[in-house]
């Protein structure tokens, strides 16, 4: 290889290395899955802080009925730039387990994947989108062959801006959301989530977008992406919504 290949080379290297080092930080989804009763379920999201660069996993515990945390998260962070995800991680496995037990979650049980979106898919995970305040509706059915379908559902969510005093540094709009489900056949319509304020668990959201839906037995579980502003870059953290859809 001649020396203006390896200078070429170099400053690829160079110029790759400085983007991800701007970049935000997007979180790892791991849906651990369902209680067998369906009551329950948990999941992670793991990565690495914009910033500092500290290594973190949270644990989160939901009641699917209620949509709402049926426990504390179990969040860890590790303050030193030389540890991995995998540290963070099987530490928050550890201080995890007793609420994994507590609440009868069944490694993988995660039911029936019907929709998946994934961060590539720029055209539903833009977020920086010209349009965040755009309704997004993802449609979709519980069971599809070559000469049968079951079901006929639309997703949507609608955001909508609102003024929140902790998010006056963004220079961006914050979102609240509404999301719900319409059963097609019947014409049927439930409200999954309607904020009627920005929980301050949530950051200050500038996007979200639905990438993965689950269906056990009678319940759903929508994982949605948010994105908020970060230290070096937009963030992005996955929120779940539940309930039952019949």
């Amino acid at each position: 290889m001649d020396h203006a290949r390896c200078a070429l080379l170099a400053a690829i290297v160079l110029l790759l290395a400085s983007l991800g080092a701007s970049a935000g930080d997007f979180a790892t989804l791991n849906f651990i899955g369902f209680s067998k009763d369906g009551r329950y379920l948990a999941f992670e999201e793991h990565g690495t802080h914009d910033g500092s660069g500290f290594p973190y996993s949270d644990f989160y515990f939901l009641d699917v009925v209620k949509n709402s945390f049926a426990a504390a998260p179990v969040r860890v962070r590790i303050e030193n730039e030389a540890a991995t995800e995998r540290q963070a991680r099987n530490r928050a496995r550890i201080k995890a387990t007793p609420l994994l037990r507590k609440f009868r979650i069944a490694e993988r049980n995660t039911g029936q994947m019907v929709v998946s979106r994934l961060l590539t898919d720029v055209a539903v995970n833009n977020f920086l989108s010209a349009d965040p305040d755009k309704t997004q509706t993802v449609n979709f059915a519980e069971i599809i062959g070559s000469m049968y379908r079951l079901g006929d559902y639309d997703l949507i969510l609608k955001p909508t801006e609102i003024r929140n005093k902790d998010c006056d540094y963004s220079d961006r709009p914050i979102y609240k959301l509404q999301l719900s489900l319409k059963e097609k056949e019947q014409n049927k319509s439930i409200t999954l989530q309607n904020d009627n304020a920005l929980p301050s668990s949530r950051a200050c959201p500038i996007h979200y977008a639905i990438q993965y839906v689950y269906l056990y037995e009678n319940n759903i579980a929508v994982f949605l992406n948010t994105y908020h502003i970060g230290f070096e870059g937009p963030d992005m953290r996955y929120m779940a919504v539940t309930g039952k859809f019949k």
